[in-house]
């Protein structure tokens, strides 16, 4: 798979189990990762866990990837597929289905800009997901409902490359604060949405 950049750095608060850490994002994150697998293992959270195998990211310009764990400090993952736009679409719509999840909404942003007569190359957002996986999230902090469903946005960038773009779930739960309640639903998430976007772009 091809690799990873970082965008723009922000602030993003801390959740309950990491509270009081005076962090940057990345090492916040490297101690959610933790949590996760200790919630799976029945670890202490303090055991050192695996890096995440989420997939590489880049940044919209579509510069070089680099295989690795690491992600923008926003969230946002950004893969390049494979296949064209429609393909990828297509692939994405199907990895979806397969997995019995609820696709809720496709928005074509495109379609959508050519109505008022407005330039805009192909962007599609899918918004899918199942209520099993989201409401734990919910219970633990409602605010967590403006970052669900999850949701998948492909587009094609001005030299005809293909990206599909998603909120990586661990940085939902930072943004949340979420507690280790929450922790196998957002491992479970993060599993689910790898192998989407695995299918849905044809990476390795």
């Amino acid at each position: 798979m091809r690799g990873s950049k970082r965008t723009g750095a922000r602030s993003i608060g801390s959740f309950d189990a990491v509270r009081g850490l005076s962090l940057g994002y990345g090492m916040r994150r490297r101690e959610f990762v933790t949590l996760l697998a200790g919630a799976a293992t029945g670890r202490p959270f303090g055991v050192h866990a695996q890096q995440s195998t989420m997939p590489a990211i880049a940044s919209e310009e579509g510069r070089s990837l680099n295989r690795g764990p690491s992600m923008p400090d926003n969230g946002v993952v950004s893969v390049q597929s494979r296949f064209a736009m429609r393909e990828t679409v297509d692939r994405l719509l199907a990895a979806v289905t397969e997995r019995k999840l609820t696709i809720f909404a496709r928005i074509d942003h495109a379609a959508s800009a050519t109505s008022i007569g407005l330039p805009l190359r192909p962007t599609e957002l899918v918004i899918f997901g199942n209520p099993k996986g989201g409401t734990a999230l919910m219970q633990d902090r409602q605010s967590a409902g403006i970052d669900l469903p999850l949701k998948a946005l492909i587009w094609e960038d001005a030299e005809n490359r293909t990206w599909l773009t998603y909120n990586d779930p661990a940085w939902i739960a930072q943004r949340h604060s979420l507690g280790p309640n929450s922790a196998p639903a957002v491992k479970a998430m993060m599993e689910l949405l790898g192998a989407i976007v695995h299918d849905a772009a044809g990476n390795q």
